[in-house]
C-alpha cells in the first residue's frame, strides 16, 4: 500500500513539473508584441491588493503569489477583476495610468 501512494505521489509531481514547463516554455520571446492586456508589472496596486486579499500558494517547496497565478493562468478573469478593482477604486486606477 506505501509503494502505491509514493508511485501515486511520483506520478503527480512528474505531472506538476510538465505543467510549471509547458506554462515557462509557452511564454513569448519578449522580441514578440504580446497581447494587449494588462502588465503585470504596472499593476502594482492592484497586485498588492490581489495578494492580501488571498494566501501565498505553496507547492513543493515553491511559493507563489496569487496574482501572479492569475496572470499568468486565467488572463482574461486577472483583466477581468483588475476592470472590478479599478471601477471600486477610482483613484487608484487612474494613479497607476498615470505612472
Amino acid at each position: 500500500m506505501q509503494r502505491q501512494h509514493a508511485y501515486m505521489l511520483g506520478g503527480l509531481c512528474d505531472a506538476l513539473v510538465s505543467f510549471l514547463l509547458d506554462v515557462a516554455w509557452s511564454r513569448p520571446s519578449e522580441e514578440v508584441e504580446g497581447p494587449s492586456g494588462p502588465s503585470y508589472d504596472l499593476e502594482g496596486a492592484f497586485n498588492d491588493n490581489l495578494d492580501s486579499d488571498y494566501e501565498l500558494v505553496k507547492i513543493a517547496g515553491s511559493i507563489f503569489e496569487p496574482s501572479r497565478i492569475l496572470f499568468t493562468l486565467d488572463a482574461t478573469q486577472y483583466e477581468a477583476a483588475l476592470t472590478e478593482w479599478r471601477l471600486a477604486n477610482p483613484a487608484e486606477g487612474e494613479q497607476e495610468a498615470a505612472a
